[in-house]
């Protein structure tokens, strides 16, 4: 830090340089991030409440009221009727909460946790976090989890098990219902990981909405994580955490007493409203219309990526349930490295050794386009 400070224009000016380093969405090279560009409405939200804390919600009470209708937006859109919840850092602090609850509700002295193979990363570190034993279950043919292991994993000292709607490699939904009929037999919590799906399921066409389902019409599930800074398009950070009902904010309820509200039930205590205002803009802006267009846009550009590729005469790891898919080269991982030579940012998984296309909706046809004649020259390097 400098003795004395600059202008804010010479300030501005080295803002404007610098961000110019960083990759813009709207060159449609960025196909491995589950982000994108926000719309306008959520900029202009996100700057008029970035001085709200939430932290301390009686000072700011109609930054509350926001993330209490943001919630109930997203409680309705997911058949929670009597849901409750908040608009947090991310997935990761979404998923940490929902163990949270269910190891403290449990009276598991060596409490465990079953996962699927296919479970994004968080959880590692959620289980190291917590003293959680992590638990991994196998997944079937169709890379979701399998549940005679899922079966197989239940021991007295299960505190939770965890199914995702939208994995982060593949984006394919675990068989939910079934999760849910296995939860409620040992009376364990269900939590779904729909961090991508979440606000991508509900705007699908009826056909395969109804085959997808993951959501609280689920009996089992007692709590979903849904992200507004994924499909929901709003500025990052903006994760979302749903608890089926009230009573389970109690086992992660923490007294503030010097605070206008006394207790606090999110792992951050400091928390701005400002991604909470931006996520309630988006919602109001776009409604359930905008969001089925913007989710059928990215679904059709899916499947025409795929059948290129299927085109093309590469393999196609698994056919996309949603706007996620991946494919295999004679050599995925050059193949990857030659792509970002180009400019192209993709994804290469090396458990499955592929590339791993997201079409967000910054995605435009043009820009898949020039992909394939990219692609098509990087196979052949």
């Amino acid at each position: 830090m400098d003795s004395k400070g600059r202008s804010r224009r010479q300030v501005r000016a080295d803002l404007h340089r610098i961000l110019m380093e960083d990759t813009k969405y709207d060159k449609g090279t960025v196909l491995g991030s589950m982000c994108t560009k926000p719309p306008r409405i959520a900029k202009i939200a996100h700057q008029m409440f970035v001085g709200s804390n939430l932290g301390d919600p009686g000072m700011f009470p109609g930054s509350r009221r926001l993330e209490r209708e943001a919630v109930h937006k997203l409680s309705n859109l997911l058949h929670g009727t009597q849901g409750v919840g908040f608009i947090v850092s991310g997935g990761t602090e979404a998923n940490l909460m929902a163990l949270w609850a269910a190891r403290n509700k449990s009276k598991a002295v060596n409490p465990e946790v079953i996962v699927p193979e296919s479970a994004h990363f968080s959880f590692e570190k959620i289980c190291d976090l917590l003293k959680l034993k992590l638990v991994r279950a196998k997944l079937d043919s169709s890379y979701k989890v399998d549940l005679k292991s899922v079966r197989s994993c239940i021991s007295d000292q299960t505190v939770s098990i965890v199914g995702t709607a939208g994995t982060a490699e593949l984006g394919i939904v675990d068989p939910i219902p079934n999760m849910s009929e296995i939860a409620l037999d040992h009376e364990i919590q269900l939590h779904v990981d729909a961090a991508f799906g979440g606000l991508v399921i509900p705007f699908l066409e009826s056909d395969m909405r109804d085959s997808l389902k993951f959501d609280f019409q689920q009996e089992g599930v007692k709590s979903i994580t849904v992200d507004p800074h994924k499909m929901g398009m709003s500025i990052i950070p903006a994760g979302g955490i749903l608890f089926r009902d009230l009573a389970t904010l109690q086992h992660i309820k923490t007294e503030t007493p010097y605070l206008t509200e006394t207790p606090q039930y999110t792992f951050l205590g400091t928390r701005s409203a400002a991604s909470v205002a931006a996520t309630w803009a988006v919602f109001e802006s776009l409604g359930r219309e905008g969001f089925k267009k913007a989710v059928k846009q990215c679904i059709a550009l899916t499947r025409y990526l795929t059948e290129a590729i299927k085109s093309s005469g590469l393999e196609l790891v698994i056919k996309p349930t949603l706007n996620i898919m991946a494919f295999r080269t004679s050599n995925s991982k050059a193949t990857a490295q030659e792509l970002g030579r180009r400019g192209w940012f993709v994804s290469y998984v090396p458990r499955l050794d592929c590339i791993r296309i997201v079409i967000m909706p910054h995605v435009k046809k043009r820009h898949l386009k020039a992909f394939l004649r990219d692609l098509d020259k990087s196979t052949k390097q």
